[in-house]
């Protein structure tokens, strides 16, 4: 990538690429770019990583991913270097054990994250010594909490009383039937027509969202994990807070994670200055099933936040579904051309495809374009002649 002239024809050309990609983006600054083509050996891979190395060059930390799962060739970059890759740290997220540990190797925000890429039913209990939390999870989406440490006096019950919205004897009624029945507390009050559920929403929100707030400030202490089979939580499936929402809004992206930040940190490589890869791993059996998993989804976030921009290589559209499956969630997708091998009729297709998956494609470009042709060679040799003296391309 830095084997030429920064004054080339061809470092012009990838300058001139970058600041069309900026002005693609107007209104906001670009994180993350698709370099995809409709067919094979369009030159896609070495156009995402020059442009990768170019805008790295203007001062931005910049982290090249190869989502090749097919074919890789990115990897190629730093052959020397050994790393498990995107494959390696996605099986990570699937596999990782979870039965017990500590909250300082797991934060809790990682716990959160394991717990719904694995698609885990059980209940996840924490403790630092002076809180004790449980944390119920259905297929991996948080459905209850408790906490069990939580003074009585600041229990759901004494905070309706409080607030004139329940009577003791009704508290007292509620609560044995509670005990008889197992159900939750909540669903108790509405069922009987002790409370409207508008008038328990707001409270129970407040006590869901302090409970949640004990949770995530434990930062040291022990954690273990049990599983249960569905029919155990089916009394947790009344809806009157989505609670791992309210968990999501509380974090707001601002995640404790020391065991998925190890993991995904180890995985990548240094390349050059503020250039950084990602490569492919070993390659799987089901690619487009990892692509498309929750774990990319999470992987793609959480290295949006840590690097300037993402240029990442995928297969090519019409052979695969892969780049089809990432383009949804990535700012803007380039469309690589081979010159002289243009077929109108496939590129309208893997345009219609992008489309279809509601991808911001920017444009497309052309590739080994032989500026030597009538034209073109007049065009740039007066250009750069005049402008930046004489440099061979």
């Amino acid at each position: 990538m830095n084997n030429y002239p920064d004054k080339s024809r061809f470092a012009e050309a990838f300058r001139t690429l970058r600041t069309n990609v900026h002005f693609s983006f107007m209104e906001k600054e670009f994180r993350s770019l698709l370099v995809t083509s409709a067919g094979e050996k369009e030159g896609k891979t070495s156009t995402a990583a020059n442009l990768a190395y170019t805008l790295s060059r203007a001062g931005k930390s910049v982290l090249m991913i190869d989502a090749d799962l097919r074919k890789p060739m990115l990897g190629r970059l730093a052959f020397s270097q050994a790393s498990p890759g995107l494959t390696g740290v996605l099986s990570d997220l699937l596999n990782t054990d979870i039965d017990n540990g500590t909250l300082e190797a797991f934060g809790v925000s990682d716990l959160f994250n394991l717990l719904s890429f694995q698609k885990k039913t059980g209940l996840l209990q924490l403790s630092d010594g002076r809180e004790e939390v449980g944390l119920y999870f259905l297929h991996g989406k948080l459905v209850d909490i408790k906490w069990f440490t939580k003074p009585v006096e600041e229990n759901l019950v004494n905070f309706l009383i409080k607030n004139s919205l329940l009577s003791r004897e009704e508290a007292v009624s509620a609560i044995n039937r509670q005990k008889d029945t197992g159900q939750k507390l909540s669903s108790i009050l509405i069922n009987t027509g002790l409370l409207r559920k508008d008038e328990l929403k707001g409270p129970f929100d407040n006590y869901m969202k302090e409970t949640l707030r004990v949770t995530v400030q434990m930062k040291t202490g022990t954690f273990s994990f049990k599983e249960l089979h569905q029919s155990d939580l089916e009394r947790f499936s009344f809806d009157l807070a989505d609670i791992h929402q309210l968990y999501e809004e509380m974090v707001g992206g601002e995640e404790r994670l020391p065991y998925l930040q190890s993991k995904i940190d180890s995985a990548i490589l240094d390349v050059s200055t503020d250039l950084f890869l990602l490569p492919t791993g070993n390659r799987p059996p089901n690619p487009s099933e990892i692509l498309g998993s929750k774990g990319m989804s999470f992987l793609l976030s959480y290295l949006t936040k840590k690097f300037d921009a993402l240029i990442i290589d995928t297969p090519p559209i019409l052979p695969a579904s892969d780049a089809l499956l990432l383009a949804p969630q990535i700012d803007g997708v380039v469309l690589m051309v081979k010159a002289g091998l243009i077929n109108r009729e496939l590129i309208r297709k893997a345009v219609e495809q992008l489309r279809l998956a509601q991808a911001n494609l920017l444009g497309v470009v052309l590739n080994r374009v032989d500026i030597r042709r009538e034209g073109y060679y007049k065009y740039y040799n007066k250009y750069y002649s005049g402008y930046y003296g004489k440099y061979k391309s």
